[in-house]
């Protein structure tokens, strides 16, 4: 697996972004192709930890692309950190589904299996989605997002002609209809992706173990713990920490400790 060449999206978003900040960091003054080339060269030569870096200075000025993730993924699992690599991947395809990148997080999870297995006897890590989170995991946000408009606006045509022409009333109604529970779908399939129905915004770990705490203090009594790569939830927010649920359980951890999806 190898870097991919910049998004014509991602040069758009970068764009936009630079011209929105004329205080814009160093780093995020370089062109978007000068980044990309810096990264893909590091990661060519094997310096994973300058082409994580160089992807990196891209989400800091605003670029939030599939392809960007991708890379960044691909370098964080070369230099072994699956958590982060797991972390870019899930981004990745929150975006758009890909193939590669689902192929590279189904890698990334293998290893983080074998590596647990090796160490403790155990294969399993925590990464299975809902049921309605695995039925729109074949579309990416924007793709529905874009189909909830272009449904919204035949929506609009429809119920224009079914006023219109009282002759096709009963054809256009049943078009009407058809047309209305897949905007429904896209709606609810959209706001799914988004994680409106979740109990809390959808994380990965980052560490090794990661021990979940009774309380927002590395002071308290653990109660359990999560393991690298695994899917978790962030319910709450304070300071430091985050109150994480993990499977049926539920405790404080280090707000370094993971990284958000979404």
């Amino acid at each position: 697996m190898s870097p991919r060449p910049p998004p014509l999206g991602a040069l758009v978003a970068l764009t936009l972004a630079l011209l929105a900040s004329s205080t814009a960091a160093p780093a995020s003054a370089q062109s978007l192709d000068a980044l990309f080339a810096e990264g893909k060269t590091a990661y060519l030569e094997g310096r994973y930890d300058d082409a994580t870096r160089a992807w990196e200075r891209l989400r800091e000025v605003g670029v939030h692309d599939a392809d960007v993730e991708y890379d960044l993924g691909l370098a964080h699992l070369r230099a072994g950190r699956h958590g982060a690599a797991a972390l870019a991947f899930e981004r990745a395809l929150r975006l758009r589904d890909d193939p590669e990148a689902r192929a590279a997080l189904e890698v990334t999870r293998t290893q983080l299996a074998e590596r647990r297995a090796a160490r403790e006897g155990e294969a399993s890590i925590g990464t299975e989605p809902s049921f309605a989170e695995a039925l729109v995991a074949p579309f990416g946000e924007p793709t529905l997002a874009w189909a909830l408009l272009g449904l919204e606006l035949l929506l609009l045509i429809l119920l224009v002609l079914l006023v219109r022409l009282p002759r096709l009333r009963a054809a256009l109604a049943i078009s009407t209809a058809l047309v209305a529970l897949l905007f429904v779908a896209a709606g609810a399939g959209l706001l799914v992706k988004r994680g409106t129905f979740r109990e809390g915004r959808l994380a990965v770990v980052l560490t090794e173990e990661l021990t979940l705490r009774e309380g927002p203090d590395e002071r308290t009594a653990a109660r359990g713990s999560a393991h690298e790569g695994e899917r978790v939830l962030v319910l709450e927010e304070e300071e430091d920490f985050v109150l994480l649920r993990v499977r049926d359980r539920r405790g404080w951890a280090a707000r370094t400790s993971v990284g958000l999806v979404d």
